[in-house]
């Protein structure tokens, strides 16, 4: 009987061992899949209107629409509905910051009216999103570059976007 009672008594502590463990466990995991929620909010198609001005003065220069898609894991992809023949879709890498704030860069060459490669341009940004993951606003730099790596100048886009609905 004294063999039973303390095999029962072991048994009691390793399930509330148990027990007390997995809360915690579940707890963590609950945490860690919060975090990666909030810091894939951004992952999806959006339309998105650019308005690029003259960082001193804060004139328009143009602007234009986009899709902007993010992958997960922090890549993506920028498709402006400008002229091909002057420029390219742009690859992109994302991160999240904290709370719906993202920072972003992407690439994108550049060419002439004849086709011609004449540089590339780098935009560095951030953007906040709302807090039901549907529209998103922010701005950064672009900076152009010519072929061989020169700054040439730089510009200041905004961005608006709105979650693509197809």
């Amino acid at each position: 009987m004294r063999r039973f009672n303390r095999f029962m008594g072991f048994a009691s502590a390793l399930l509330i061992g148990t027990l007390l463990t997995q809360g915690t466990a579940t707890a963590a995991t609950d945490q860690g899949r919060s975090l990666k929620d909030r810091q894939s909010r951004i992952v999806g198609v959006w339309d998105v209107e650019v308005v690029v001005s003259n960082c001193e003065t804060n004139a328009t220069l143009f602007t234009f629409l986009a899709m902007h898609s993010y992958t997960a894991g922090g890549t993506g992809q920028v498709v402006p509905a400008t002229n091909p023949a002057s420029t390219s879709a742009y690859m992109m890498t994302w991160r999240h910051i904290a709370g719906n704030t993202y920072q972003m860069a992407f690439k994108m060459y550049r060419y002439d009216p004849n086709g011609v490669a004449v540089g590339w341009t780098v935009v560095s940004n951030e953007v906040s999103i709302n807090n039901n993951a549907t529209e998103y606003v922010g701005g950064g730099v672009a900076e152009a570059f010519d072929l061989d790596g020169n700054f040439q100048f730089a510009s200041c886009p905004a961005f608006t976007g709105a979650r693509f609905k197809g």
